[in-house]
Formats: C-alpha cells, structure tokens, sequence
C-alpha cells in the first residue's frame, strides 16, 4: 500500500472516529436530559395491558429501566443527527444513482419502520400480553419485573420494526441490480421455513409472539416479490446501469 493510500485510509478513519463521537455524544446528552421524562413513556408502555401487576426485584431494576427508557427516546430523537452523521461519511464513497437511491431507501425505511412499530404496539402487544393474562391460573400468583415486562415490549416493537423494513432492502437491492425476482420465485418456499425460524429466534419464546411475527413476514416477502418484479421490469425497460 503506498503512502497517498495510508493517508486516505487514516484521513477516512480519523472522519469516521470524529462522527461516531458526535453521535455519542449527542445521544448522551440527550438521554441525561430526557431522563425525568423516562416515565412518559413508561406510562404509554403500561397502558398496553393495565391488568398486569408489576414489580421490582432489586433495588437499582427501577432506575435502570429509567435509564434504558431515556436512551430509547434519545435515539429516537436524535436519529436526524445520526442519519445526518452516517450519511455524510458514506456518500462521499457513493456514485449519484447510488445516493438517489439510498435516500429514497431512507425516506421510505422510516416510513415502514414506524409502521412496524405502529402495528406491533397497537394491535401485536394487546393481543399477545392479553393472552398471558388470561392464561394465568390462581394457584401461582404472578411476579413479573418491570424490567423484564420493558424488555419485552422493546424488543417487539425493535423486531417489527426492523421486519417492515423488508420492501425497502429488496426495492434498494433489485434498483441495484442485486436481487431478481427470479431468485425469490425460486426460494421462497425456503425463505418461509427461514423466516419462521428467525420469527422464533427475535421474538420471545411464546408461540404466540412468533406467530404473530411470522405470518406478517410471510405477507411482506409476498409485497417484496411484487416490488422486485416492478423495479426489475422498470430496470429493463429504462435500462438502467449502477
């Protein structure tokens, strides 16, 4: 490697360092100034089923669960900078197709990552938290910790969101010329089998979660057939080259 190339690489490594810092930074501090606002979105979380009781087991569970709210609404509000942040470091790299691309990529990411989230805290977490209700029996009274009950939600709402995204990465990879819907014809059989597995794997084990994870998944990967039919034809006709 020549010496032009060692300082390309140091200068593009000193950038990298400089704005994740600024991201860190950035969450931090909003997350210590939005920490006595933690039990804002404590209360939305407990609306989701008032009927369980909940406690605390250690005397630090309560603060930590305070401490991991507040990172959660730091990120979410601070994302505009860590999008701003990211995106500047890696669109220098990027050809023009590429960032027209990505952006639209982003825009729409957003979109559907906030309707997996959307969907899971009104219509997934109800039903699935209803029925561990209403399978409780009396003669084992129920202990569950107010961190665990948290964790799960995040965990949920972090799991759909992220499954949504699935029609944004296939419309990026097929306009890429990646993915063709040939491949997905031909595997899908395989990709249900998988997406059941990774259903059971990021959600809790209850076969109720996993259900309700899963046959979501499955309707996205027909939307997702459907997107790379259109944006593959698309390609073709208007002949596009990345």
């Amino acid at each position: 490697m020549s010496n032009n190339e060692n300082v390309s690489v140091m200068t593009h490594l000193d950038e990298l360092r400089k704005r994740l810092t600024v991201i860190a930074a950035v969450n931090i501090g909003a997350a210590m100034l939005l920490f006595n606002k933690a039990s804002i979105i404590l209360d939305y979380f407990l609306a989701i089923n008032p009927g369980m009781q909940l406690v605390y087991i250690t005397p630090s569970e309560l603060l930590g669960v305070y401490i991991q709210l507040a990172f959660i609404m730091a990120f979410v509000l601070c994302s505009p900078v860590t999008g701003y942040q990211i995106w500047a470091f890696v669109e220098k790299g990027l050809y023009d197709n590429e960032k027209k691309y990505i952006v639209i990529s982003l825009i729409f990411g957003v979109i559907c990552f906030l309707a997996g989230v959307a969907f899971c805290y009104f219509m997934v977490l109800p039903t699935t938290l209803g029925f561990f209700v209403r399978i409780a029996i009396e003669e084992v009274e129920s202990m569950i910790s107010v961190k665990s009950y948290i964790s799960f939600i995040n965990a949920m709402l972090l799991s759909f969101g992220a499954v949504f995204e699935m029609p944004v990465v296939v419309f990026l990879l097929t306009k890429l010329e990646i993915l063709r819907p040939k491949f997905l014809k031909k595997n899908k059989g395989i990709m249900i089998v998988i997406i059941f597995i990774a259903a059971a794997i990021i959600t809790p084990p209850d076969i109720v979660s996993q259900i309700m994870l899963g046959i979501p998944m499955v309707i996205l990967l027909e939307i997702s057939t459907k997107i790379c039919e259109i944006v593959y034809k698309t390609n073709k006709k208007t002949g596009v080259q990345v």
